[in-house]
């Protein structure tokens, strides 16, 4: 399944969702995917240690983070999802910094990362408009209707 047919059967979204900081966005954001039973939160703790001792490797663009792990840390099925920050947070990342929109991926196995979902999140992430229409959505649905029109 890619990524916009996932999110939009699973309605895996948070809109404005109100965190402290980077830690608490990784974590509480990450509902999208255990919610789903795509992933353990000893695979969300995962990404907050890898990030204290690596550096964000998971921001990706200008105000872009993209929550991910190693299949074994903790994935437990093909899932993602999308979360949206009430007030941006600051994750170290000098380029990119405030991020105010998260893209949650987890997969079994690098198999499952299948490459028409890989290349519509990059999509995704390239369409400026889109992004900030993303970051700037009140509802969930609206979310929702934001990835619905992506495909048409």
């Amino acid at each position: 399944m890619g990524f916009n047919d996932y999110i939009l059967e699973k309605k895996a979204v948070i809109s404005g969702l109100e965190v402290s900081d980077w830690k608490q966005a990784i974590i509480q954001g990450g509902k999208v995917l255990t919610d789903h039973g795509a992933c353990t939160e000893e695979y969300l703790e995962t990404i907050v240690r890898k990030c204290e001792d690596n550096g964000p490797y998971i921001v990706i663009a200008p105000g872009i983070a993209m929550p991910h792990a190693r299949p074994e840390e903790g994935a437990l099925a093909l899932g993602y999802g999308i979360v949206t920050l009430k007030t941006p947070v600051v994750f170290e990342d000098p380029d990119n910094d405030p991020i105010s929109l998260l893209i949650y991926m987890a997969a079994p196995s690098v198999k499952e990362h299948n490459e028409s979902a890989v290349s519509q999140i990059a999509d995704l992430c390239d369409e400026e408009d889109i992004v900030e229409s993303l970051i700037k959505a009140s509802s969930d649905e609206e979310i929702l209707e934001i990835i619905r029109n992506q495909e048409s």
